[in-house]
C-alpha cells in the first residue's frame, strides 16, 4: 500500500513505479471512481472502444460476419 499527500490545489503525486508500471505519462487521464469508503484511480485508455474489440467474443460461435455471409448464400440459393 503506498500513501500520498494532496497538495493545497487537491493534487496527489502518482509514485514513479506505478507511472511505470502502467505507462502513465504528462497529459494521461485516469477515471476516478468511488466505491462505498474508497476512491479508485483507473487509467483512461487513449482509444477505449478499440480496447472493447474481441472482449466479448464468444469462442463456441461463429463469427457474425461468416454467419450473416453463409445465411445470404442461401437466400441466393432460394432465389434461384
Amino acid at each position: 500500500m503506498r500513501k500520498v499527500t494532496i497538495s493545497g490545489k487537491g493534487q496527489i503525486a502518482i509514485p514513479a513505479e506505478l507511472r511505470r508500471r502502467y505507462d502513465l505519462k504528462k497529459g494521461d487521464q485516469l477515471i476516478l471512481r468511488e466505491n462505498e469508503d474508497s476512491i479508485i484511480l483507473c487509467p483512461l485508455a487513449e482509444k477505449p472502444l478499440l480496447q472493447l474489440r474481441g472482449k466479448y467474443k464468444d469462442d463456441q460461435e461463429e463469427a457474425l460476419s461468416k454467419q450473416l455471409l453463409k445465411d445470404r448464400s442461401v437466400e441466393r440459393e432460394k432465389d434461384k
